[in-house]
């Protein structure tokens, strides 16, 4: 009895020591995963591609500017994983705004994926984030220039942001004041994808 007792205890050990070696790298890389977000694949460059490349298509969104805290959320580009959207409207004299959009990505342990007006690819020097996106905006058949503001690199999120001024002729400001609504075009996009080696 005494021995039959000994070979179930060493065969239960066994097993949760196997169990354990298998499960536990697994349960540290998924909290890793789930705490870092994104920025977990930019530094294991070792075991993922980083890819890169620009997005052909132009999305466009209406922007009130009468009503700036409306413009929150509304949405730019979705295809289904990755998501960007208004994340607020600045005013900034009359005729004088900011645009900030924030990047929402996707990812998983097989990698992730991010739709950005920030490039962000790896370096000898490490992660490099660029500025990418083109903007204008179109008024009563007139389009006018954004000029790039701002941008945040990935941090210990999925997220980005990246933000455009927008200074509009004083001929328009009337008009604008009434109607309030104008029509943003984004360009250059950039999908950056890590994928497992």
């Amino acid at each position: 009895m005494k021995k039959f007792f000994n070979l179930t205890t060493l065969y239960f050990a066994a097993a949760v020591i196997a169990l354990g070696a298998f499960f536990i790298p697994f349960a540290v890389d998924q909290y890793n995963l789930r705490t870092q977000g994104i920025h977990y694949f930019t530094d294991d460059m070792e075991n993922y591609h980083n890819n890169a490349h620009p997005i052909e298509d132009v999305y466009t969104i209406d922007i009130d500017l009468t009503d700036l805290e409306s413009n929150k959320e509304k949405v730019l580009f979705d295809d289904g994983e990755n998501q960007i959207y208004v994340s607020k409207v600045i005013a900034h004299q009359s005729n004088e705004y900011e645009l900030f959009f924030k990047s929402s990505g996707n990812f998983s342990t097989d990698g992730a994926t991010i739709v950005s007006g920030v490039e962000h690819k790896h370096t000898l020097d490490g992660l490099q984030s660029t500025f990418q996106a083109e903007a204008e905006a179109a008024y009563s058949g007139d389009t006018y220039p954004l000029s790039p503001l701002d941008y945040s690199g990935l941090s210990y999120s999925e997220t980005d942001e990246f933000a455009f001024h927008l200074k509009l002729p004083d001929e328009v400001l009337s008009d604008i004041e009434e109607e309030g609504i104008i029509e943003v075009a984004v360009a250059n996009l950039y999908l950056t994808i890590w994928a497992k080696k």
